[in-house]
């Protein structure tokens, strides 16, 4: 829709990476608010979520070559053209945690605690993160003939692909079912019955919104196995992984509490 944000000069300030960075400072802060009542600094949180979006922004990427390598073939080069576009949050998730887990073990920060206070703000991070795709007219839906339809401008992936058809604007569904998560979640920060439990339950809250959406989304024919697209077959695998570490943590917070 506005790709661009605006220009100096030369240089464009593209409207999807400055809403994704948003996200990711509101990310940050929501973290923080809950970790400074155990101790945790702002340098802490901020130095881990440095690493954590480098991990991610590679992660990213390598999960998009995987998905598009056709586009990279004669141009091997592209791969590192970040600035032209192509990320997959599932790969910056995938890469983001090993990262995570071992700046905390490295700084004696209890894992599953951190992982709690960080769920509402990967929920609101993602309800502001995905307004970016939606200017940036990328992640879009099939066609579609409702009320909430939308048309995207020349230039963005959504016209090459429908042109002037309305499409779903699967980019917001996801966003505002991330907002729906944050609120969802934020009353249980008090109440919560063990640590991991937010954490995980946001695992299993997320990828169900994904896996809908995914419904509606546009993918090319090679990225369905089956039933399902590729990402739909992960959040389902995140989803029961995040079921089983919840029974386990459940069973092992009342062992230590008999």
């Amino acid at each position: 829709m506005h790709p661009i944000l605006f220009r100096i000069g030369g240089l464009e300030i593209r409207t999807w990476g400055v809403l994704v960075l948003l996200g990711f400072l509101a990310g940050l802060e929501v973290t923080y608010y809950y970790a400074k009542k155990h101790g945790i600094t702002r340098d802490n949180v901020y130095d881990l979520g440095f690493w954590v979006i480098i991990a991610s922004i590679i992660g990213a990427r390598v999960f998009y070559i995987l998905y598009n390598f056709h586009e990279f073939k004669h141009n091997l080069w592209e791969m590192f053209a970040i600035w032209h576009g192509g990320m997959v949050f599932l790969g910056g998730f995938f890469f983001a945690i090993p990262t995570a887990i071992y700046y905390l073990k490295k700084h004696n920060i209890p894992i599953w605690k951190f992982a709690d206070w960080t769920a509402p703000g990967f929920a609101l991070g993602m309800f502001i993160g995905r307004w970016g795709c939606f200017f940036n007219g990328c992640c879009f839906g099939h066609a579609c003939h409702g009320t909430f339809c939308a048309v995207f401008k020349p230039g963005s992936e959504a016209f090459q692909v429908f042109g002037n058809t309305p499409i779903h604007p699967t980019q917001l569904y996801e966003s505002f079912g991330n907002l729906i998560i944050f609120f969802i979640l934020l009353p249980i920060m008090k109440k919560k019955p063990y640590d991991g439990f937010v954490f995980l339950l946001y695992l299993i809250l997320g990828p169900l919104v994904r896996f809908i959406d995914d419904f509606y989304r546009y993918y090319e024919s090679y990225k369905y196995y089956g039933p399902f697209d590729v990402n739909q077959w992960i959040s389902l695998g995140i989803m029961l992984i995040s079921l089983i570490l919840m029974i386990y943590l459940y069973k092992r917070s009342k062992r230590q509490n008999a």
